[in-house]
């Protein structure tokens, strides 16, 4: 069994990096929103012919801007002016990113058939550095890095598809100096899994695992106990006689986050369902939070969101900047479209698609990333780059680097909270998002019209927490450290 470390008490200080942006006041946080259009930078950042394969945000060479993998393919950002791609290396399949090792620099895991894991080597190039052992399925269709047992090195929950028959998932508990060790397998009968995402949504310090499973398959919320034991919490936590949460859908993909702005994390469950009424539709679910015996409550009737049959991967975003997630949700069928909702705040969500100009082909694709360091998010999806025109309102970025030994380098698992009047948007470190995309993982928050510094509250993962002020409209590097350090405003 994974051994279990706790940090509650360690103490955190923080460093301030990087740019400002030129957002000018416009606006307020959760009111009717500006008129935001996107236009189609694909051709124009050197992207043509990029593919609609899944695809992963990360800053690889540690320059600040955050870089693409899609597909086997990795391309650099110069500068937010252009991507260029890199050559000649040895990666494969679709990937997500992970400091597995703690060196600073963001490996690769990649499913090519074998799962293999390519180290990157101080952001100049990628080595092979072997397949995941003991592989119990022979098709993947999702992953999700996460310190599961509190050791400050990234561990690995591999899902298993069809190969035809259902394939288990497993967990490779990340034994140091690149080893890993299968753990876990899923105990009973296996079921179908696409998406693998992952959230403290419980608030106790440690990673819960959310999966999604299709063929009508119930899905599985894995609530961890802190030592990577692992109990499946779906049904218990769902709808009365429904069978758990998001379940009776052929779930591609789901997507953990703040919907309402309360400062707990919520749940999109992305069903793709055929006509018969049993199948259920894409679910929203608002976590009550720790007091309530059954955390969460479905808020999926009345929501605004139209049907269509072939919806695929969600991912969520405040394209607007006014404090609230929006959601992307990409669909696989020719008759179908991607779509974009607009949070409107209280559980309503707007289709904004025509109005602010995205035009979706089918895929599987669907990130969010400030690929610009302009302040607002841009899209990714069906092989095409979205850059967002957005003006008038305050942002905020949070870029979050763990010490390599109480918390994992890449910080994931970390949750943000920021106060804004009567709304405590959040946001958490996540390493993947739908099925098997990445966003950009430096954590964006919408500030509306707030001219003045915001308060940021850090929960690190092991329980360790950090406040600090900023002022709006740039971007901040945050380092956990176990000595506290002088902190100032930036």
């Amino acid at each position: 069994m994974i051994g279990n470390a706790r940090r509650a008490g360690a103490r955190v200080a923080f460093a301030v990096a990087v740019g400002i942006g030129q957002a000018a006041l416009a606006g307020e946080v959760g009111k009717p929103p500006l008129s935001v259009r996107f236009e189609d930078a694909t051709a124009a950042v050197g992207l043509k012919g990029l593919g609609g394969g899944r695809a992963a945000w990360g800053d690889f060479d540690n320059d600040g801007w955050v870089d693409l993998y899609v597909g086997g393919r990795l391309w650099r950002n110069d500068g937010g002016r252009r991507f260029v791609r890199v050559a000649k290396q040895p990666l494969a399949g679709d990937g997500i990113w992970g400091d597995f090792d703690n060196d600073g620099f963001r490996d690769l895991f990649c499913w090519t058939g074998q799962g293999r894991l390519f180290r990157n080597v101080a952001g100049k190039r990628f080595v092979d550095a072997g397949r995941l052992p003991d592989l119990p399925m022979k098709v993947s269709r999702g992953a999700v890095w996460g310190d599961f047992d509190g050791d400050g090195l990234l561990d690995l929950y591999v899902g298993g598809y069809e190969a035809p028959g259902y394939q288990p998932d497993a967990i490779y508990r990340n034994a140091g100096k690149g080893r890993f060790e299968r753990v876990w397998t899923t105990p009973g009968r296996p079921q179908p899994a696409r998406g693998i995402t992952a959230a403290d949504y419980d608030e106790d310090g440690d990673l819960d695992v959310y999966v999604s499973n299709y063929r009508l398959a119930p899905n599985l919320l894995l609530q961890n106990d802190g030592a990577a034991r692992f109990t499946d919490r779906a049904a218990r936590c769902g709808v009365a006689g429904d069978g758990g949460l998001g379940a009776w859908g052929h779930t591609i993909g789901s997507a953990w986050g703040d919907l309402d702005s309360d400062g707990r994390l919520d749940l999109f469950v992305g069903n793709f369902s055929h006509k018969p009424a049993y199948q259920d539709r894409p679910k929203f679910y608002r976590n009550l939070g720790a007091r309530s015996e059954c955390r969460f409550e479905d808020k999926s009737q009345g929501a605004g969101l139209a049907w269509q049959e072939s919806y695929a991967s969600p991912a969520l975003g405040d394209y607007d900047n006014d404090g609230l997630l929006d959601l992307l949700f990409s669909t696989v069928y020719p008759r179908d479209h991607c779509v974009l909702y607009r949070n409107e705040g209280n559980w309503k969500f707007a289709d904004v698609t025509k109005a602010t100009g995205i035009s979706g082909r089918l895929t599987y694709q669907a990130t969010w990333a400030d690929f610009d360091n302009d302040g607002d998010l841009d899209l990714l999806t069906g092989g095409r780059l979205f850059r967002n025109a957005l003006s008038g309102r305050r942002w905020l970025k949070l870029r979050l680097v763990g010490d390599g030994r109480g918390v994992n380098r890449d910080a994931v698992g970390t949750r943000v909270r920021i106060r804004l009047g009567e709304m405590t948007p959040t946001r958490h470190v996540e390493s993947a998002t739908g099925e098997f995309n990445q966003n950009d993982p430096a954590l964006h928050f919408g500030l509306g019209d707030r001219s003045g510094p915001v308060t940021a509250e850090i929960h690190w993962p092991g329980g360790a927490t950090q406040t600090l002020k900023a002022r709006p409209d740039r971007t901040i590097t945050v380092r956990y450290a176990p000595v506290a350090r002088p902190s100032r405003s930036p």
